[in-house]
């Protein structure tokens, strides 16, 4: 049972670091030029469409944390995408 459990843990483990570090590192993926509406700080934002580990989904926006003020707010990756 315990090695089921630890296959099932690897798994997950590797098909995580498949599809946010590589799929992105090979064009998979969209890059998205942010603004946080509290600290007017500017930054960069990496994301896949479908998944999230840092972020809250609501369709086109995500609520997250702004990596320079760490205050959570709306942002809006579908239409402030670069790339």
């Amino acid at each position: 049972m315990n090695g089921i459990v630890l296959v099932i843990i690897a798994v997950i483990l590797v098909a995580s670091f498949v599809i946010y570090r590589v799929l992105p590192s090979k064009g998979y993926g969209y890059l998205s030029r942010l603004t946080c509406t509290k600290c007017s700080h500017t930054f960069d934002y990496r994301w896949i469409p479908g998944g999230s580990f840092t972020a809250i989904r609501f369709g086109t926006k995500r609520y997250m944390r702004c990596p320079s003020c760490h205050k959570w707010s709306m942002f809006d990756v579908w239409s402030t995408r670069v790339s």
